[in-house]
């Protein structure tokens, strides 16, 4: 079986599903697909109830328990409390609960350091030493 990486490394395209169909049936589903998508592409855009719905299920929630949780953080980042329009859902990777709505650049902090908390705690004492100096 050949992976993404295979393809990657000669250059080539992933093999479409419906290659042996024709090409005539193929252009009509690929322009229905197109379609769909941009429809929920300018939905997400304009409806914020929509799209938050959309990503509060990911997760398991209902757009009621995403907004109650917004209102509870004050629409803010539960760590660096900036408000801001759009928050991610932090959620533990282990057990796959909700933890709170934090900023792009926290859940991407929290990310890059993979949930450690001993690497969280040695980038705070870096952090401290070099303020000292």
């Amino acid at each position: 079986m050949t992976t993404r990486r295979d393809w990657a490394k000669n250059r080539s395209q992933r093999p479409s599903p419906d290659e042996d169909k024709p090409a005539r049936k193929r252009a009509g589903s690929e322009r229905a697909r197109f379609l769909k998508n941009d429809r929920r592409r300018v939905r997400r855009a304009l409806e914020p109830d929509y799209r938050d719905g959309e990503r509060a299920r990911r997760y398991g929630l209902s757009l009621a328990d995403y907004r109650a949780l917004q209102k509870r953080q004050g629409n803010a980042c539960a760590i660096c409390r900036k408000v801001t329009r759009v928050l991610c859902i932090d959620h533990c990777h282990v057990t796959g609960r909700v933890r709170g709505l934090l900023c792009h650049r926290c859940n991407s902090a929290l990310g890059f350091y993979a949930d450690d908390q001993r690497l969280l705690r040695a980038a705070l004492a870096y952090l401290q030493a070099a303020a000292k100096r």
